[in-house]
Parts: C-alpha cells; structure tokens; sequence
C-alpha cells in the first residue's frame, strides 16, 4: 500500500550515517523546516542545528515542528520514535537512517532492556520492521511539497466542546491519539471556566497556552499538591494525565474534590507513556466520568503515512480481542511460546498492554528479542486467552553476591534474587536458581476462571523438569494480589518499605520453593519477615497481621550485628537495616553500660522521618545524617572490641 497524497512522509535511507548525514546536506539546505534530529553522532553538518540525542525527545512534547532526521544506524529506539512522529506537521518528512546490513547488526537500543552489558542482534524487531516497511512500500522520491496550509475540518472539535460544556460529571476525560488536539480543545474549553492547568511539564502545554485564556495559571503536579490555593478554580485541567504517576494524579484528583472543582483530563492511551491503560482501568474505574473522543486529526490528514507506520511499527492497530465466550467444555491449554512466531509475540504485546498500566514500548522490544526470557500462553481453540512472561535468576557468583550485599554492586538483571540479597540480606536467593514471573495476564472475559493460576502451575511445573530452586514474583501489594499468589502455593518473603513512585502500592515478592534448597531459603525468608515485621509495621501501612505472623523473640542476633556492619562499613540501606536498628536501641538500652546512641534514639522516636532529626542537629541533608548515624554506630562497634 503506497498513498502519494499523505500529508506527511517517511523517507528512509541505508547506509553509514556520516555518509547519509553528509548526503542530506543538499536536502536540508535546499527545504526550509526546523529539521529536528535525533541522533548520538558527532560532527554533524553545519545547517543541522536542531539536534538532541534519544533520550532528550521528552523535551519536544506539546511542540510542533516541520521535517525531522531520526537515525537508528546504532541504536532503534521506539520511544523516541514515536515522540518525534507525533510533533510533525502537515507537509513534514522524517528521513529514518537505517543500517546498510542488517545480519550482523547488533541494537544498542537494547542496552536499555536486555540483562547484558553488551549490545545484541535482534532479529525478531527487525523482521518485524522489514514487515511494516514492505507492507507499505516506503521509496524516496527525494522531493518535498511546500507546507499545507489547507484549511482543517474543526466541526468535531467544536462538537465535543460543546458535550464538555454541557456534561454535568465532576470527573470528564478526553481521550484522543497524538494529533487530534486534545491541547487545543482544553485550551479553548478555559475561556468559559475559571480554570488551572497542570501539566507533567510546562513545556508539553505550548499548544494549550496557544488557545487558552491567558489569565490560566500553570501549577506543576507537585506544587500544586503542596500549594494552599485559595480560592480554588472552578476547574482543574489536568493534561497528559497518564504521563503523572498514579498515586500523584491520585492525589490531584482528591484535591480538586476536596475543593468541590471538576476536573478535565486529556490522557493518550496508545502513546509511548506506558501509564495511559493504567489510568483508565485503576484510577477512573470507580469515578463517576464523562468520555470524549477526538478520532479526527487535525495537526495532519486522515490516512497520514506517519500515523499509519507509527502505528504498524508499534502495534497500536491490533485487532481487539473476542468479546464472546467460547463453547462448553473446549480445553485449555497451556504452553511455551515459540520466540520466533512473530505474530503470537505480538497478539501478546497487546494482551499484556490491555491488561497493565505500565506496559511500554521497552516492553515490546523485550519481548521480540531480550534473552534470558520465557514467554507463556493459554490458549482455547485458537483464541489466546492468557500470557505471562519468565525471566531466568540467580546462581550468581559468591564474588558478585557479596558485593551486591555490601551495596557496592547492583548489576543488570536478576530484579527479585538481587533485591532479595540487597534488601532482605539472604545471600542464598542469589546463588540459587530461579525462575521470576515477571508479566502475567488474563484477557477480562476470561478472567476467574483459574487460568492465571492454572498458568502458574504450569511454569512451576517447567521449573521442576529444568532443576529450578524456586519460582518468584514481584508484586504490587492489593488484596487481590495477594490472595491470589497465595493460592498459587507462594510465600511472602520481603515487603519494600516504600512505596513505589508509579503505582503508589508498596512492593512485595514471594517465592514458591521447589527444591530443597529452595525450601530452605522459604524457612530463613520467612523467619526474619516474620521477625522485622514487629517493627516495620510502625513505618508501612500494611495489613501486617493478616500478612504475616510476627515473632516476639527480638534479641540482638548474630545475623542483625552483620546487617549493622553492613550498613555501618559498607552501603547497606538503611530501610534495609531498619529493623535490626530497632534491636540495637533496645538491647543498648538493657545494658548496664549503655552506649550514647542519641541519632539512632532521635531517628526511632520520629519513625524514621529524617527532616526533624536533620533540622535538630543541623546537618545538610539525608546523606550528611546517614553519615553521621554510621559514625555513631562505629562508636558502638569499637566498644565491643
């Protein structure tokens, strides 16, 4: 499928980049446009004056530009890709720089998601590429039309205006795909409310100012949280709501409640932010909400050859899946998925996506091409129902472990068998074999079914035949979680003590043995849980006594003294070593020649918020008052000498 009339163009090049750089100077020169590039080469030519690097295209959101040069010869980041498409305006081309040989390529871009220090091959991206490539079969004409300033169909911009006007629900939310001019709607939606804007970033918001009343003021979502406003508008605009951490946005939401405001959301859920599924299907599910949907672009034209790679590229076009049941008594099964069956990888990606907020692009590519990585399906008839993915941990060196517990190293990978040796200071978990479920999904109609947890058994079963340890998990702590891992035979061993920045829930893993071994790491998990939980449940808000069965024996043990002098001498966290902190104040305070702890007492007494300690003995910050705590115990130390 070739359109010769899209609004904008992909023109894409094989070769050496500083040739094709070089090559594009004539191209650049002879066309006026801003001319973003994204790139890591030096020495570029001189009229390329637009140039960031992968990582920095976060910094053109809300703007509008006109021609782009991304080049992909070392490194395919599809993030940056995808941001840079959705900034470019009618009549713009983005020039894609690709390798001249694909077969021995090797994506640096994978650095960023595969468990190794160095770049790999990834053929299953790549014959994916090639697909959507062919699939529309993209050719350089080397001419560039002058930039269209037809005039734009605005009717369904005005329609869902005057909805947004009439609806009468505190909570509306405005769902659209880049493009399609959310900014602009909200922003012509202030001139007939009192409003305040709050954005991820004031520089996304250059389109809402354009169109807003200039009177809105802008708070960022931090300081508007903070900020004592009064009084408080009628209207709270939030925009790019899913690129706001949950439990912030969260946090927003009551606010503007708490002050009888309404609220208007703008949220992308097919862009690169990997939040947007969340924020609909966590936050919102229980709100009282209006929807609107902006399905007409209007910074390009319907059909736009941009839009329709982008959305090959990335799979935001994928079917949705079946909405009926299937017929009694069709059998489930449940199997490995072949890593080259492009097609199930990427029927995959999207039930994984539909399924949890966080889903990203970093995701897709990971589940292509990273290695170390197992991905799991159930399937009735021919409908995939289920999916979950495995990644393989542990046996690590004894070297590596110890310097992973004394803080010094945290390399790549192995998330659970490291945090368990980091955090819970069992050396064990790292020498061990293992398997962590890191995604696990079940289609909505499909769900309490005991498919997830008959997949479960299913991987457990392949840990046993592969001579696995055990078989572990990272969490978000719900009800729902819980019980549901305990069903599949798993154990809590370690509970975070802060809560994660995206999803706002405290982390929890749990093992489920499978060897001796195994077993063995379970009893020694649990048996210091059980023991830190008398004291962690002072500083985590957690149902502790459904969780866990605490032990009241709290005497200074061998094992908290090494925990101590890991922290003491080494990096140790000292959430990590909370617990055995609180041992130590009151074993101190049962001797008859006590040691002066007056840090430690200060910093028990105000569980463990820093700031008043910091501001009582006037130290500089967190780090300064860590230093001066280990000073403190070393004293501690040499008195036992």
């Amino acid at each position: 499928m070739h359109i010769t009339d899209s609004t904008r163009k992909l023109w894409v090049l094989h070769g050496d980049a500083t040739i094709l750089f070089t090559k594009l100077t004539t191209v650049v020169g002879q066309n006026q446009g801003d001319w973003i590039t994204v790139t890591n080469q030096a020495n570029l030519p001189t009229n390329l004056f637009n140039v960031i690097t992968s990582n920095q295209t976060k910094q053109l959101l809300g703007q509008e530009f006109k021609h782009a040069i991304f080049d992909a010869t070392q490194a395919f980041n599809l993030d940056a890709l995808t941001m840079l498409i959705g900034t470019l305006v009618n009549g713009s081309v983005l020039i894609l720089l690709l390798p001249e040989d694909f077969s021995h390529w090797q994506d640096h871009d994978s650095l960023r998601w595969n468990e190794n220090p160095c770049p790999i091959k990834v053929p299953n991206f790549i014959a994916h590429l090639k697909h959507v490539l062919a699939e529309h079969n993209y050719a350089v004409n080397h001419q560039i039309n002058n930039l269209d300033n037809a005039f734009y169909n605005l009717q369904e911009q005005q329609n869902v205006l005057k909805q947004l006007l009439q609806s009468t629900k505190t909570i509306k939310v405005v769902i659209a795909k880049r493009g399609r001019g959310k900014s602009a709607l909200v922003g012509q939606f202030s001139h007939y409310h009192h409003c305040l804007v709050t954005a991820p970033n004031k520089n996304s918001l250059i389109t809402f100012f354009r169109f807003a009343k200039t009177t809105t003021p802008f708070y960022a979502p931090d300081e508007l949280i903070t900020a004592n406003i009064d009084p408080f508008p009628e209207y709270l605009i939030i925009d790019e709501a899913a690129m706001i951490p949950l439990p912030i946005l969260a946090k927003l939401l009551q606010l503007a409640i708490s002050k009888c405001s309404q609220i208007l959301l703008t949220t992308t859920v097919e862009g690169y932010e990997g939040t947007g599924q969340g924020f609909l299907l966590k936050l919102l599910a229980d709100q009282p909400c209006d929807y609107f949907y902006l399905q007409q672009p209007i910074r390009w034209y319907a059909d736009d050859q941009l839009e329709q790679f982008s959305d090959h590229l990335m799979l935001n076009a994928m079917s949705t899946f079946v909405t009926q049941m299937p017929m009694v008594n069709q059998t489930t099964n449940y199997s490995l998925v072949d890593r080259q069956d492009i097609p199930a990888l990427q029927q995959i990606y999207h039930l994984l996506k539909n399924a949890h907020y966080q889903t990203t692009l970093v995701d897709l590519r990971r589940l292509f091409d990273a290695q170390n990585l197992l991905v799991w399906q159930a399937k009735i008839g021919d409908q995939r129902v289920a999916a979950a993915v495995t990644i393989n941990e542990g046996n690590l060196t004894e070297a590596l472990i110890n310097e992973i517990w004394k803080g010094n190293r945290r390399p790549k990978g192995n998330l659970v068998a490291q945090s368990l040796v980091a955090h819970a200071g069992e050396k064990l978990a790292a020498k061990l074999q293992s398997l962590r479920i890191n995604r696990i999904a079940v289609i909505e109609l499909y769900r309490r079914q005991h498919i997830a947890q008959n997949l479960v058994q299913s991987i457990s079963n392949y840990a046993i035949e592969y001579g696995k340890d055990f078989v572990s998990v990272s969490f978000a702590f719900s009800d729902d979680n819980y019980r549901f891992w305990l069903a599949c035979g798993f154990n809590i061993v370690h509970i975070a003590s802060r809560k994660e920045t995206s999803s706002g829930t405290y982390s929890v893993m749990a093992i489920k043995a499978i060897s001796q071994s195994g077993q063995i790491l379970v009893e020694k998990l649990q048996h210091k849980l059980q023991r830190n939980s008398y004291w962690l449940k002072q500083i985590i808000d957690l149902p502790f006594d459904q969780i866990v069965a605490f032990d009241s024996d709290q005497g200074l043990t061998n094992a908290d003294i090494e925990e101590l002098y890991g922290f003491c001498y080494y990096h140790r966290p000292y959430e990590s070593t909370y617990a055995a902190l609180c041992r130590l104040h009151n074993y101190n305070h049962t001797q008859t020649k006590q040691i002066d702890l007056p840090i430690l007492n200060a910093l028990l007494a105000n569980n463990t918020s820093e700031l008043p300690v910091i501001q009582q003995l006037q130290l500089t910050g967190k780090n300064a008052l860590m230093q001066a705590l280990k000073q403190e115990l070393a004293k501690w130390f040499a008195s036992r000498r």
